[in-house]
């Protein structure tokens, strides 16, 4: 009588256990996705009334004569290798 019931349960108990990892799988995932457009909005509002949005952003130079200047690698030590 006993072993029957507590495999009865341990399924009942193990189904439970799994329906509530899904079901809260599902509904983080639309929480999460509300959460960050909130968020979006906030910023976009704050920027707003703090007037960061009219504030022009500096470009950067895409190229630049040091970076792009080959290295020189003849001082560079001798590589011995093993056999």
């Amino acid at each position: 009588m006993n072993r029957p019931l507590l495999s009865v349960c341990s399924v009942v108990l193990f189904g439970a256990c799994s329906f509530a990892a899904v079901a809260a799988d599902s509904t983080s995932t639309q929480n999460a996705t509300s959460a960050e457009t909130i968020r979006a909005q906030v910023e976009k509002q704050r920027d707003q009334l703090s007037g960061v949005d009219k504030v022009a952003v500096p470009t950067t130079q895409t190229s630049s004569a040091v970076l792009d200047a080959p290295v020189d690698t003849g001082d560079a030590p001798v590589l011995v290798q093993k056999p």
